[in-house]
């Protein structure tokens, strides 16, 4: 029984009201707290990230108006508070009735009032009271899509402009809304998401069997459900998924300039939301190219002419100019300073993802006389990319001291690549326990030919640049739980080029800085893992590849020669080993990650990586 059912029950099966000692919530009661009586959240629950119920009053007392109880938390102050801490509004049609059968976790409000009067004529005090809480906990899932998914993946309406939709086109935007409320309960300890993964699936079967003709906001579900799905650890079926919204995308010609405002209802947020919405289609396909190394990307050769998202701080006030087009970016290089326009994080994030994406050849990995090739054309064209940012898109750490999500993105988008396709020309040497890792590059097949050892230097001077980089982005004072699951492959790969840094080519004060970071990468991980399934594994089969590369698991038997290189200083000398380490099997399943120190190695000394504070909705 989950956390909701068991508060329905608990509703029915008291057997006389608790006495009553002020108004407090249910879990500040239970532990005789002080509870400051907020609505919908208390101050307590909040900082301890509990659910907050208030259970209904049996003792009677002055009972509402008509009016009164229509208005559900009614006007008082307090309400007040409720709208400040959950942004997005309750569509007004919609309650989370807890049940053990999945198809009805969400019904209509008019379902719901007939289940609770079926028993007699007058509707059960605890069932009333257990509603209005259900309707704030699924007001709860919507803040905490919109808080820590959306920022990443800004394509859905804004709540406001949403909501305002569901009188009319509610049937239409029903599986989307399901869909973020499935997202949404990944990041709530206390709710379990596979509920609103049936019915999510379950409303979005008639669109993908073509049942029903699709629209922009079934493009919207799909994409969001696949990334969810993939990053549950179902890849296989994550990545079916992302195929079928490219699909029922192209289907709708949603990859033309004009669907758009053929679309729109001549409604500017409307049209904005479309674009978006294609874009992030491209965006995720291009991720997931990346996460798995399968190049080139699906949408690669797909011709798209829709145009340039605006910024995300005039998407959310719903203050859209007229879009910039692709054909403008592509010369942005030749304008007049006076008539270059200003591009969009969301535009410089496609910019970077075409430039990437033109640069990769599908076989580039496995044949060697490409990647010298690759190599260079993708530094020029990222190089190109960056060259071409306005001072206030280079830092993703804006003025105020917030951080730019989609630019930080980018940015780690950009140093992750420069990682993966510079690493096999280098010095730093791979080992076979890095399969282990299944978002992990594929270890080359053979050495690239004509390298010497200047060029080696340089390739792995860029790769230490490039893991140095992505340091620097993860210790930015943003939310981390509101960044892209698709970073935790990144930064999975780039720990990995470190772990081979530190074990072959760091010596002296570099090795102990390699340790911090080494560190501060595996914490990182760690908390970015806490909500997805796919994250967690990813976890824990880093920990195997650290304890293999950094040899915890017999250090007595000797150290490999280092290279004796370092970012000042200069090559010394090569690695005496193979490009693939042979490596002995771990029982993945049976280790406790715990209870080593990743970088035991150095320093002896044995850890942990601390947990994560818990999280606040605001």
């Amino acid at each position: 029984m989950n956390v909701l059912e068991l508060d329905l029950a608990g509703s029915f099966h008291q057997s006389k009201p608790a006495r009553r000692v002020g108004l407090a919530c249910a879990p500040c009661r239970k532990k005789h707290l002080r509870c400051d009586a907020r609505t919908p959240v208390c101050a307590r629950c909040i900082a301890d990230n509990k659910q907050c119920v208030y259970e209904k009053s049996r003792r009677g007392g002055r009972r509402r108006k008509p009016s009164e109880s229509a208005s559900g938390l009614g006007s008082g102050g307090n309400s007040t508070a409720s709208s400040a801490l959950l942004t997005p509004g309750l569509p007004a049609d919609q309650l989370w009735v807890p049940s053990s059968s999945p198809e009805s976790v969400m019904v209509p409000a008019v379902q719901a009032q007939a289940r609770s009067t079926t028993s007699g004529s007058m509707t059960h005090p605890a069932l009333s009271a257990t509603a209005e809480n259900d309707a704030l906990r699924t007001d709860r899932l919507y803040n905490l899509y919109y808080t820590f998914f959306h920022p990443a993946h800004p394509c859905v309406l804004p709540w406001r402009f949403l909501s305002q939709r569901l009188e009319t086109e509610r049937e239409t935007i029903q599986p989307l809304l399901y869909v973020m409320q499935y997202i949404g309960a990944h990041y709530a300890d206390d709710v379990d998401a596979s509920p609103l993964a049936t019915i999510s699936e379950s409303r979005l079967a008639p669109i993908r069997s073509k049942q029903a003709a699709a629209t922009g906001f079934d493009v919207q579900a799909m994409i969001l459900y696949s990334i969810a799905v993939y990053w549950c650890d179902e890849i296989d079926r994550g990545v079916n998924l992302l195929k079928e919204a490219i699909q029922m995308a192209l289907n709708i010609q949603m990859n033309k300039k004009d669907y758009a405002t053929h679309f729109g209802q001549n409604d500017p947020m409307l049209e904005e939301s479309w674009r978006r919405t294609w874009w992030l289609v491209y965006i995720t396909d291009a991720h997931v190219a990346g996460s798995t190394h399968v190049y080139p990307f699906r949408t690669s050769n797909i011709d798209m002419s829709v145009d340039l998202p605006c910024e995300e701080e005039d998407y959310e006030a719903g203050v859209i100019c007229p879009p910039t087009t692709l054909e403008v970016y592509d010369i942005r290089e030749f304008l007049p300073e006076a008539d270059r326009p200003s591009f969009s994080s969301y535009a410089e994030l496609i910019g970077l993802t075409r430039s990437i994406d033109k640069a990769l050849a599908s076989d580039w990995s496995k044949n060697a006389a490409l990647v010298h090739t690759i190599c260079e054309n993708a530094d020029i064209s990222v190089a190109a990319w960056h060259s071409l940012l306005p001072p206030c898109k280079r830092d993703p750490l804006r003025s105020d001291g917030t951080v730019d999500e989609i630019m930080f993105k980018s940015k780690f988008i950009l140093h992750a690549y420069a990682i993966e396709i510079h690493r096999p020309l280098s010095t730093l040497a791979y080992s076979s326990v890095e399969s282990t890792c299944k978002c992990a590059p594929p270890v080359p097949a053979e050495d690239a030919p004509g390298s010497d050892t200047t060029q080696i230097q340089l390739h792995t001077l860029k790769c230490l640049h490039a893991i140095d980089q992505l340091g620097r982005l993860m210790i930015l004072p943003a939310n981390i739980h509101a960044h892209t699951p698709f970073i935790i492959c990144m930064i999975a790969n780039a720990t990995i080029a470190h772990l081979a840094a530190c074990r072959y080519v760091f010596a002296g004060p570099d090795l102990q800085l390699g340790r911090e970071r080494i560190r501060l990468s595996m914490g990182t991980l760690k908390r970015l893992s806490e909500h997805w399934g796919q994250g967690k594994r990813i976890y824990r089969e880093m920990g195997i590849v650290a304890r293999e590369i950094l040899s915890l698991a017999d250090r007595e038997k000797g150290s490999h020669d280092r290279v004796g290189f370092s970012t000042k200083g200069t090559l010394s000398g090569m690695p005496n080993t193979p490009a693939a380490l042979e490596f002995s099997s771990f029982d993945m399943h049976n280790m406790n990650v715990a209870e080593f120190n990743f970088c035991g190695y150095f320093d002896g000394a044995i850890g942990e990586v601390v947990e994560p504070a818990s999280f606040l909705v605001v």
